[in-house]
């Protein structure tokens, strides 16, 4: 294995620990996984059609027709019809769906941020730069879509 491909290994594995820890760190939870995801999706595209979703998502469109549906019944999300085409639906946000994210996101980040809070202002320091090395990886090396 060569040292880009150990390189990608370990920043996999080290990003499944990562989520693995975070959802954790939230112990109840209001949202299924994926409905959580899908809401993630909405609140930061601002409004997208539901075929978007879908693909996003990468599940089918009567997945994301019953996950949209689930969202829309808990006061999260507001699906409304194209004028112009009938067949699209738009999705996006209410206050409610915007405020349960950003809930859910702060019990998740708080423990990530006591560790980062802990490590020597070096280690703090190095992490930062490399997290920012990551995002502009990433940036570069995939296409545009909500997340």
């Amino acid at each position: 294995m060569s040292a880009p491909e150990r390189t990608a290994d370990r920043l996999t594995l080290a990003a499944v620990r990562l989520t693995r820890w975070l959802r954790a760190a939230d112990p109840s939870p209001r949202l299924s996984g994926p409905q959580a995801s899908a809401l993630a999706v909405v609140v930061h595209a601002g409004r997208l059609r539901m075929s978007d979703l879908a693909a996003f998502e990468e599940v089918s469109r009567p997945t994301i027709t019953r996950l949209a549906a689930d969202l829309q019944g808990l006061g999260l999300i507001v699906r409304e019809a194209d004028p112009a085409d009938r067949r699209v639906s738009w999705l996006t946000a209410t206050d409610a769906g915007r405020a349960l994210l950003a809930e859910g996101q702060a019990r998740r980040v708080a423990p990530l941020a006591a560790a980062v809070s802990a490590l020597p202002g070096d280690q703090r320091a190095a992490l930062a730069e490399g997290l920012a090395v990551l995002e502009r990886l990433l940036a570069e090396a995939i296409p545009t879509r909500a997340d």
